[in-house]
């Protein structure tokens, strides 16, 4: 199997369409309609069909897909190790963190760093679902909870603070609701179904009782738009609420709190760049943001 063919199979499946890919990879079309072919031949099994409107995985290739993004993964991990020497401040650093926290905390507090260490660069991965320890190969992991297996050592380094917020057009036009029982009155923006389990849509979910969420959406900045937009009320973390000009709701209540837990792959042990981003990291948890305990 050759690894050119699998990387050309990921983007297809992410694509659906072999001339995005082609785009992407800076081939053509035709060359990635041939990787295809000659992976599909080399694993004895047809990986797509093939319409009109795209290419679209079959039974084979859903099978395929999560090991060739950990084979990709560990190849990204095999690059970073090998491009710089470890004991050199300069090379790339994967980060793998919460939506907003990567957006809105650790992003706008790099200049000082930049300024520090210019030859050393980042690969965010932001997202709100937490991909599996088991099957990320990112030298640095934040998470709101604490992770029970992985390749990494792990160190629990702030509390993020989170609350209810409305924008102040909002609260001018509908008031603020002085108990949780006068939600009721308020349009609440939520987590979508398949985002239900996680510990700030429960929260939410607790603080509203029976209450129905007037709009669901499947990621923290949409909520903070719509937020902004005036359209109602949403559970955000507490520096986003200041940073952003937002109206905590029932700030005399207890805020949610997480912990923050750092984690570092094991494999990173003795690399000088990512031991110097873990040192500003847990230096920019430990008091440097609005919100953090």
């Amino acid at each position: 199997m050759d690894w050119d063919d699998l990387k050309v199979f990921i983007f297809v499946a992410k694509s659906n369409n072999v001339t995005e890919a082609g785009i992407s990879l800076k081939v053509s079309a035709s060359t990635v309609s041939r990787k295809i072919a000659a992976l599909e031949e080399s694993l004895g099994t047809v990986l797509f069909s093939k319409k009109t409107n795209g290419y679209f995985l079959t039974e084979a290739g859903r099978a395929l897909l999560p090991l060739a993004l950990e084979t990709e993964e560990r190849f990204k991990l095999i690059e970073r190790q090998m491009s710089q020497p470890g004991d050199r401040m300069a090379g790339q650093v994967r980060i793998d963190c919460p939506e907003l926290m990567g957006t809105h905390l650790i992003i706008p507090q790099l200049a000082v760093f930049h300024d520090q260490h210019p030859e050393i660069s980042f690969d965010f991965i932001n997202s709100a679902v937490s991909s599996k320890l088991t099957q990320s190969h990112s030298d640095i992991i934040i998470r709101l909870r604490r992770p029970e297996n992985g390749n990494f050592t792990m160190r629990r380094v702030g509390t993020l603070a989170q609350g209810l917020f409305c924008s102040q057009a909002y609260a001018d036009a509908n008031g603020l609701p002085a108990e949780p029982a006068d939600l009721k009155h308020h349009s609440l923006i939520g987590w979508t179904e398949e985002m239900s389990y996680m510990p700030l849509a429960q929260w939410l979910s607790e603080m509203a009782g029976d209450q129905r969420l007037w709009m669901r959406v499947s990621n923290l900045n949409a909520q903070l738009k719509a937020v902004e937009a005036n359209l109602g009320i949403a559970a955000l973390p507490v520096y986003v609420g200041h940073q952003s000009g937002l109206c905590q709701v029932l700030a005399n209540r207890p805020a949610r709190s997480s912990e923050i837990w750092l984690l570092r792959n094991q494999a990173t042990q003795g690399v000088s760049r990512v031991d110097r981003v873990v040192e500003y990291l847990t230096e920019l948890f430990h008091g440097k943001a609005v919100g953090l305990h």
